[in-house]
């Protein structure tokens, strides 16, 4: 686990251990354990008793912790179908919006592979000229070859 996942974790150790037990009865034991058994011990996060949990200075890891906390534990049946749905709708978004950056970006690449062909198409036949032989140079290299002189 990343060290930022394992940091979060002990901030949200410390967030549950100034809860209150009607929420930490709501949120499973097994689920407790994972935290305190995946936490950074060496990291020391101390909450401000004058801000709200809001205003807490914590990680961006931390925050989403807690938001699956809520969702999944605290939150009423409806609330949880809500945010669900509010989620998978980001979720989309931002994967249409990736995928019409990645076209966006694939068709940029075509054009620019296409006109780079034509150009190097262009460039080839400029390069490559094929000179036909006068039919007189031709009668005269061959005479000549017959006698072992080189060519005209």
């Amino acid at each position: 686990m990343k060290k930022e996942y394992k940091m979060a974790l002990s901030e949200v150790n410390t967030i549950l251990q100034y809860s209150e037990n009607e929420i930490l009865f709501k949120i499973p034991q097994k689920f407790i354990n994972f935290i305190q058994e995946n936490m950074d011990t060496s990291y020391n996060f101390e909450i401000e008793k004058n801000k709200s949990l809001v205003e807490q200075n914590m990680m961006q890891e931390t925050k989403q912790i807690l938001a699956l906390i809520y969702r999944d534990y605290l939150c009423s049946k409806e609330q949880k179908e809500n945010l669900i749905e509010k989620e998978q709708k980001e979720a989309d978004r931002i994967e249409k919006e990736k995928s019409e950056k990645y076209k966006i970006d694939f068709e940029k690449i075509n054009k620019n592979r296409n006109t780079n062909m034509l150009n190097q198409t262009k460039n080839e036949w400029t390069l490559v000229k094929i000179q036909k032989e006068k039919w007189y140079k031709k009668l005269i290299n061959k005479i000549l070859k017959i006698f072992k002189i080189k060519n005209f």
